[in-house]
């Protein structure tokens, strides 16, 4: 692996790392700060929602400005809020935060998924793309894991300290990798573009992939908000060891996919995209069914392969867009990532309020494996159509 990946690679995961650990801590930090769960899920909306709005501002500054200083400027500007919120706790600045976080969150995802192709190569991103989703679910898993445990050992104001130190981290390690100066060279020519220009210019096939990876998202909010009712109505006596299980198994199959498609090189075409994307879906249905963990784990498992192989696929494709676009592309394709999410969140909490877990992931992930199939079909005719221009 060249340096410079490798530390491309370790500064994601430090920050995913910090991202997971934060998201599990502060949310229980508001639910510790104002005993209200409504507060606490206002928290987790204003920086979902903080990520959606910023995503089009992201792109376009990521397509404006050098790329490395705005990474580097938003793991410092996310260390420099957390240690405020250390020394100050309070619900105003916990809300705060969840804005700072969202938004530059969103900044730091779509300046590196952009820059990826020129750091490594346009012909080596599949690979970059992989290692990066591996660290990713590295610190996925730990990140989870330690959340709850750090939080009952040191306090919330020591994990505060720690989250702060992993941007800080990332920030330093980001300062070593020797990014190309292309984007800032070329930045004067493409700064007159409006944050919205970019849509006119999607084709309709990257349109249909972006549309599909939404509806994923859409799907992925229902087994997210399902799992802890459904742990607790399907492991009773440790319902925390049953979702610990379950997230486990599926960074598991995320890390071993990574490993592969990094050994692999080619992750394939569009039709692996819609057809892992929908594989996903079953296999995340089939784990709410009730299955015995023995079962269980390898389901899970497989679920979690399909996802990371969706989403290397995904986003090696939309890094071969032009990187006058590029940026610009990430910053909406976050967004409207985000907004799935966001609506599957909204929608399916409310239906959990009337259902089991079981139908709510069923209708949701059903709509996921329908657009799946219409998406594959649009491909498929499309290669049908070539073929037969090609023989004329």
């Amino acid at each position: 692996m060249p340096s410079r990946l490798r530390l491309l690679v370790s500064a994601y995961a430090i920050s995913s790392f910090g991202s997971y650990l934060d998201m599990v801590a502060l949310g229980l930090f508001a639910l510790h700060l104002t005993g209200s769960p409504l507060q606490t899920g206002l928290f987790m909306a204003l920086r979902l929602g903080s990520g959606l709005v910023c995503g089009p501002v992201a792109g376009w500054l990521a397509t404006r400005l050098p790329r490395k200083p705005l990474m580097v400027c938003a793991d410092v500007l996310a260390a420099v809020s957390l240690l405020v919120l250390a020394a100050t706790p309070s619900m105003g600045l916990l809300y705060g935060l969840a804005v700072i976080l969202g938004a530059v969150q969103a900044l730091w995802g779509v300046a590196l998924r952009s820059s990826v192709p020129e750091i490594v190569g346009h012909d080596r991103r599949a690979r970059a793309n992989s290692l990066l989703v591996t660290g990713r679910s590295a610190a996925m898993l730990l990140g989870f894991a330690a959340s709850g445990v750090l939080v009952t050992w040191l306090g919330y104001r020591a994990v505060l300290l720690t989250d702060a130190a992993t941007y800080l981290l990332s920030a330093a390690l980001l300062v070593a990798v020797p990014f190309p100066r292309r984007a800032a060279a070329t930045a004067r020519q493409r700064g007159t573009r409006r944050p919205g220009a970019v849509l006119a210019e999607l084709t309709p096939a990257l349109i249909a992939m972006i549309g599909l990876r939404a509806a994923d998202a859409f799907g992925s909010a229902s087994h997210n908000i399902a799992l802890p009712l459904y742990a607790t109505k399907a492991f009773p006596a440790a319902p925390a060891a049953f979702a610990a299980t379950f997230t486990t198994a599926w960074a598991l199959g995320s890390l071993v996919t990574g490993r592969w498609l990094t050994r692999r090189g080619d992750v394939g075409g569009t039709r692996g995209f819609g057809a892992a994307t929908a594989l996903m879906s079953v296999f995340f249905v089939a784990a709410f069914t009730g299955l015995p963990i023995w079962l269980l784990v390898p389901v899970v498992f497989a679920a979690g392969a399909a996802d990371t192989y969706a989403e290397v696929v995904y986003t090696t494709r939309l890094q071969a867009v032009d990187d006058a676009q590029r940026a610009g592309v990430f910053g909406w394709a976050a967004a409207v990532q985000n907004a799935g999410f966001g609506l599957g969140m909204v929608g399916c909490a409310a239906l959990l309020e009337v259902f089991e877990p079981l139908p709510v992931v069923l209708v949701a992930h059903a709509v996921v494996v329908v657009v799946a199939l219409a998406y594959l079909a649009s491909v498929v005719r499309k290669g049908r159509l070539r073929t037969v221009e090609a023989a004329r």
